[in-house]
């Protein structure tokens, strides 16, 4: 063997060990990577659940306000009455 040959090896060798280094920081990123994807998928279903409880809860006060106004406009039209009542009765008098 010459001396440049067992020098390429000795390189070859080197480069191939960080080559192997480097390859073993990928798959402990990407494993990390993995397991972070499960945390982040876990919170958009919750995000999407709670999403649905509260469209769900706004079309509830949206029903609740709807029938509070028209109870509401009810009242009103029943004081209206009472009071052209009570005016007419003054006048009466």
């Amino acid at each position: 063997m010459t001396p440049v040959s067992l020098i390429l090896e000795v390189v070859l060798v080197l480069l191939l060990a960080a080559c192997l280094f480097y390859c073993w920081r990928l798959e402990r990123r990407l494993a990390s990577l993995r397991s972070g994807q499960d945390g982040v998928r876990a919170t958009v279903v919750e995000l999407a659940q709670a999403t649905a409880r509260a469209e769900a809860a706004v079309r509830d006060m949206r029903q609740n306000a709807e029938a509070a106004g028209a109870e509401l406009q009810e009242r009103i039209d029943d004081a209206r009455r009472l009071s052209d009542r009570l005016g007419r009765l003054g006048a009466i008098r």
